[in-house]
């Protein structure tokens, strides 16, 4: 691509600086402070026509951007919360970062929020409507208070947004049919007026897209293996106890140990915390809450504000539970739940690793309860301790670890020095592996739904 000088004007902006400012247009194709503050949906509709529209890039070319979106899985009310939640706060799926409250402003509004973005340092205030009793229809709007340095080209007060919530209508006698998701935006620019609603129009796309997305009903992973009684004498709340240490201290992943901090945990055994650290790849976890009863142990956790920064597990939700109970037949029984809601461009991956990861976990988790503190000697190749000076071992490795679960089915792997020579090339394949079905130790499933909140 060629380039060439900007057009000299009152701001001297570059065509770069308008792009990096552009890329928070979904967020803010903003301008500089406003003089009044007007709340509410109807005086933001107002504001939307304050400008009169105008053609081409030339002088106060007014721009205007609608969007709309069907959230088959969300009444009003719940699709404007994953609006504040996943765009608002997060970004709306945009490689920005959001400086935010979690909770509203204290003072006479207290239905509005506030934030910055970065990184064009662009303040906002955002202003939801009173829903009535019904809700079938509820809104928002949001405003510019501070421009930042980036957005000279956009002319002061022009830029508006709303944003509606309607409930879409019934079909088929079904009680709960979604909601219809209708984004406006519109502002005034000096300059350029093709380009700043063309990557608006991408911008606010893709932020409505991902509101979309985490609304949708999730997908759901299950996991389950049952560990013989006899050879098992744990009971649902000791083995709760034994797994949260052993996540905490890594879970057997190819991995560096994660990081706890937090509350230490009374239901664990004394290593587990809160909170977690894995990296990479820069994931937090978090215990939400541990119950008991009635010959049932569990615990939910979830991953904190998964997204790009998270990569490769790119997702907008995952919230998991893992159950221990006794079966009749005095086994344990491990079920391992995981709900996710990636983004649909990564959806494929984000499964796998998901799959891979928790059957993983549980795998090691299973030869922790079965040999406590077994290990895997390592020896030199044939036996031949000639190498090692006389010695037997190159040394141990636990045998509830990947790398000892890598080590363990070499030993006792008894296919052809072919078979084996390939399967380096499928490294899905080393170690403790299988595909979940009945066969299988730890058998598993995807599925559509919810099974871990209602």
């Amino acid at each position: 691509m060629t380039s060439a000088s900007p057009p000299v004007g009152r701001c001297g902006t570059s065509i770069l600086v308008a792009v990096a400012a552009i890329l928070s247009l979904a967020a803010a194709p903003s301008c500089h402070a406003f003089v009044a503050r007007p709340s509410g949906r109807r005086a933001a509709t107002a504001r939307l026509h304050a400008f009169a529209p105008s053609t081409g890039d030339g002088e106060n070319a007014v721009s205007s951007v609608t969007v709309r979106r069907t959230l088959p899985d969300a009444t009003p009310i719940e699709a404007r919360e994953v609006w504040m939640e996943h765009h608002w706060r997060k970004g709306g799926g945009l490689p920005l970062a959001i400086l935010a409250p979690s909770s509203p402003d204290d003072g006479d509004e207290k239905r509005s929020r506030k934030r910055t973005i970065l990184p064009v340092f662009t303040k906002e205030t955002v202003q939801c409507d009173e829903e009535s009793e019904d809700a079938t229809s509820v809104g928002l709007s949001y405003t510019v208070t501070e421009s930042g340095p980036f957005f000279a080209d956009l002319i002061p007060g022009s830029h508006n947004a709303t944003v509606t919530f309607d409930a879409a209508a019934c079909e088929d006698g079904n009680e709960r049919n979604g909601c219809v998701m209708t984004w406006e935006v519109s502002f005034a620019t000096a300059r350029w007026a093709s380009l700043y609603e063309a990557v608006a129009r991408w911008t606010v796309g893709t932020a409505a897209t991902t509101v979309q997305e985490a609304a949708a009903t999730p997908r759901l992973f299950s996991a389950t293996t049952n560990i013989d009684g006899s050879k098992c004498a744990l009971d649902p709340e000791a083995a709760r106890r034994e797994c949260l240490d052993f996540l905490f201290a890594g879970g057997g992943l190819p991995l560096p140990s994660p990081i706890p901090y937090g509350d230490v945990l009374p239901e664990g055994g004394g290593a587990a915390r809160r909170n977690l650290l894995r990296v990479p790849p820069l994931i937090t976890e978090s215990i939400l809450d541990a119950t008991a009863a009635g010959g049932t142990a569990e615990f939910r956790y979830r991953l904190n504000d998964p997204g790009w920064l998270t990569f490769p597990f790119l997702m907008h939700t995952h919230l998991g539970r893992v159950r221990f109970s006794s079966a009749a037949s005095s086994d344990l029984v491990i079920d391992w739940d995981v709900e996710i809601r990636p983004f649909k461009v990564a959806s494929p991956v984000v499964e796998k690793l998901v799959e891979m990861t928790v059957a993983t976990l549980l795998r090691n988790l299973r030869v922790r309860l079965l040999e406590p503190d077994a290990v895997v000697v390592v020896k030199p190749p044939r036996g031949n301790a000639e190498w090692l000076g006389g010695r037997t071992s190159l040394g141990e490795v636990a045998k509830d670890s990947w790398l000892g679960g890598v080590l363990d089915a070499h030993l006792s792997d008894t296919r052809s020095t072919l078979d084996q020579t390939l399967s380096l090339l499928q490294p899905w394949t080393w170690g403790r592996s299988g595909n979940g079905d009945v066969d299988d130790a730890v058998q598993f499933q995807w599925t559509d739904g919810r099974k871990i909140t209602t």
